[in-house]
């Protein structure tokens, strides 16, 4: 880990057990700010709890948090802020850990329950005590109390700037399996930790470094030039002094739940679109106000590799959503699902650089850019892992947490549950009242239930509000200072500029260009080395399915030219893609080149030569269909048999069951939970891949190309006579041609050790051709 080490303090006992050093990321140096606000208390604390069934040991347990410690640097991670300013994160080789152990078998059943509460919102309300220069090591504890000879509770509290919500599924997950596998004396089968927190946080720091996230910057100033201050008119005026709150709920009926979801499926709308757009009605109702400020989370986390990831590396953004009466509420669900969208194109840009850069310093004296919060989630877990789970001789079962105080003034959650939706609210105890709380949930279940009685209602006509529900804001509204208009600028260009990564800005070598997936390209970034530039280009228009028009293949190879040249305005160009993308990369390259660029190398990664398999005979492509479904279905029922993949995910890898809505109808028989049910299509932007590249490739004829290529292939690809392990590229390329092997499958090898192969051979390539 030498090379992961930044800084040149001279080591001392305090560092003996420092084996890496990070920069801590700008979202974890905000969390430092609000740690030393007299307000925050213990309102950073992500605390959550879950009922134990059956028989589990004290020593598996112990191993098991141990095991966790050792699996993922975060955990046995401190902070320290140095004398410049810079907030550091220090990993150490270990860290002494024990859970607290609580007995309550010897009480009678009510005492035990209240006894068992009580120490929940202790544990929740703890803090953890920071100095103006340090931090404790590891930021998180555990409490396990015993409440029957096979039934326990075990409490979990971290410090968000270790861990988001999505950490915690990972985190309850993992510990299931090791707990399990330590009391049959096993082994747990666990997959190996691909990337740490500390590289990402690397790579985020130099993405923020380098000039990629300018078009974000600029689309968050105008998005929130003249950010109005929207709140519910609070009982008690601020500002609040401490993270008191109380929290309120409200269950919606199983029958209404279904209806709502199924509504949101039918206009081709996320839960969490359509639910946010029930949120804002409900708040434009109360307040009367005409636009709703909200702040929600965004996971971060929509590549493979990021998924494995313990860390806070979820982010936060503001939505600004303007509302009408005259509105359906479809019409004001669309635009609430447009804000969102963009909200996901511009989320690579921290919200603490947002806020800062709009004036909020995270300090006592300044207002927060938004002081309502939203969370929409099936489970109670971020990921949206199955909550109640096996493991060897116990159960882990959902148990309701406590919260750890306010964040913010106002925070509404609806969660998904066996038994329907809920919808809670957290207030802040210096400024709201319960019956405010209460009075907020009864218009947004008025407004959700009106939503399924009358989908076409104009908003005005969705709920009817009592007079004690009615809540006009007092705050008075900034004058809004009209702003000069800048430069005018090419609204396609801008859009095309934020798709384009630096995910190794600096360097003075042969830069590399991938039209690919930025998180999941980053092992090879750093094998390549820091001095050779690498850019993504993020190639696919949309997270979401969205209609495109028919295209020619050679289109879309000019619209990666254009993204190319706005990365990199001259050559020389190293291009590279997996799969259809290195079609694509070869393409360009090959239109570089009659545009008088020099391109030294491509750089393919299972990639089939265009037509090599549309010109094989019908009885051909028929057998090499079924061989690589075979192959398709050991894989799945591999991961299916381990744990790794719902069935129901399974069955949505294949086209006729999502054309003839096989899951949807085992959700309305109430064989499958809807929480199971994803939409595989979108899962890596396959829908792009599958629905819009692909078939542009079946009259397209491509040209010899003249130039150096290697061809990285899958160890795990099949062999055989349809199955060339050149991929069909011998004699079109009519330069250098190598074909290496590479560890993992498809969808894998660009994790470790794949990229270790692929970045070296490259690197070895680059430093030949600049000597």
């Amino acid at each position: 880990m030498a090379d992961r080490v930044i800084g040149n303090d001279a080591v001392t006992q305090r560092d003996a057990q420092v084996v890496a050093r990070f920069p801590a990321t700008a979202n974890q140096m905000q969390y430092w700010r609000e740690v030393h606000l007299e307000r925050a208390g213990a309102a950073l604390n992500a605390s959550f709890r879950r009922r134990l069934e059956g028989r589990i040991s004290d020593y598996a347990i112990q191993t098991a948090l141990e095991q966790l410690i050792d699996r993922h640097e975060i955990l046995r991670t401190r902070f320290r802020m140095q004398d410049d300013g810079q907030l550091l994160q220090e990993v150490l080789s270990e860290v002494a850990f024990k859970p607290d152990h609580v007995d309550l078998r010897h009480l009678p059943s009510p005492s035990r329950e209240a006894e068992l509460e009580r120490l929940g919102a202790a544990e929740a309300r703890k803090p953890f005590t920071f100095s103006d220069k340090d931090s404790p090591a590891p930021l998180f504890r555990v409490l396990l109390v015993r409440l029957a000879p096979d039934l326990a509770c075990i409490h979990f509290t971290f410090h968000h700037l270790v861990v988001d919500g999505w950490s915690v599924g990972l985190i309850e997950e993992e510990f299931g399996k090791l707990a399990a596998a330590a009391d049959s004396g096993d082994s747990a089968e666990l997959p190996p930790v691909d990337m740490q927190f500390g590289d990402y946080a690397l790579w985020q720091g130099d993405v923020l470094a380098s000039p990629a996230l300018d078009g974000q910057r600029d689309y968050w100033k105008r998005k929130l030039e003249g950010l109005p201050r929207f709140e519910v008119s609070p009982d008690r005026p601020g500002p609040r002094t401490d993270a008191d709150s109380q929290i309120r709920s409200v269950l919606l009926s199983r029958e209404v739940s279904g209806a709502f979801e199924a509504l949101a499926h039918a206009h081709k709308h996320t839960l969490t679109s359509f639910a946010t757009a029930a949120a804002a009605v409900a708040l434009h109702l109360m307040t009367g106000e005409d636009e709703v400020v909200l702040g929600t989370q965004i996971a971060g986390r929509e590549n493979a590799d990021a998924e494995s990831i313990v860390g806070p590396v979820f982010n936060s953004a503001v939505l600004r959503l303007p509302v009408a009466d005259g509105d359906t509420y479809f019409e004001f669900a669309d635009r609430a699902r447009a804000v969102l969208f963009e909200a996901m194109q511009n989320q690579l840009l921290p919200f603490a650089e947002v806020a800062r850069m709009m004036g909020d310093q995270g300090t006592a004296d300044h207002t927060p850019l938004y002081d309502i919060n939203l969370v929409v989630q099936r489970t109670s877990i971020s990921s949206g892992k199955i909550e109640d789970q096996e493991f060897g001789d116990f159960r882990m079962v959902s148990a309701p947490s406590h919260s750890a105080g306010a964040l913010w003034d106002l925070s509404l959650f609806m969660v998904g549950r066996e038994e329907g939706w809920r919808l809670s609210c957290e207030g802040a105890s210096a400024l709201y009242n319960a019956e405010t709380i209460d009075a907020l949930l009864s218009v947004w279940r008025k407004v959700i239930e009106g939503v399924v009685a009358s989908p076409q209602a104009r908003l005005a006509n969705l709920a009817v509000l009592e007079p004690h529900e009615r809540r006009p804001s007092k705050r008075q509204r900034p004058e809004v200072v009209p702003v000069a208009p800048g430069p005018r600028r090419n609204p396609r260009v801008e859009a095309l500029k934020e798709r384009i990564v630096a995910l190794q800005p600096k360097g003075d070598r042969l830069p590399v260009i991938a039209i690919n997936n930025a998180s999941v390209l980053y092992p090879v970034a750093r094998e390549i080395g820091t001095d050779h530039p690498f850019f993504d280009i993020q190639f696919c228009p949309s997270p979401v399915q969205i209609k495109l028009p028919q295209r020619h293949f050679s289109d879309y190879a000019r619209d990666a030219v254009e993204m190319i040249r706005l990365a990199q305005p001259r050559g020389p160009y190293v291009l590279f893609g997996l799969c259809i993308q290195g079609a694509i990369a070869i393409e360009a390259a090959r239109i570089l080149q009659s545009e008088g660029e020099e391109v030294p190398l491509v750089v393919l990664n299972d990639t089939y030569r265009p037509g090599y398999r549309e010109h094989m005979s019908w009885l051909d492509r028929q057998i090499r269909a079924w061989q690589i479904r075979k192959r398709d279905f050991d894989s799945l029922h591999k991961r299916w048999k381990a744990g790794d993949l719902p069935l129901v995910h399974w069955l949505d890898n294949y086209r006729i069951v999502r054309k003839l809505g096989v899951t949807k109808m085992l959700v309305r028989l109430g064989l499958v939970a809807p929480g199971e049910v994803h939409d595989a299509m979108h899962e890596e932007n396959r829908w792009f891949v599958e629905d819009v590249l692909l078939p542009t490739l079946r009259n397209f004829e491509l040209e010899p190309y003249n130039g150096r290529v290697v061809l990285f292939r899958s160890t795990e690809w099949e062999a055989g006579r349809l199955f060339p392990r050149d991929f069909g590229w011998e004699g079109y390329i009519q330069g250098d041609f190598e074909v290496i092997d590479c560890p993992g499958a498809h969808d894998k090898m660009f994790r470790p050790a794949g990229a270790q192969v692929i970045g070296t051979h490259i690197r070895r390539i680059l430093d030949g051709a600049q000597e």
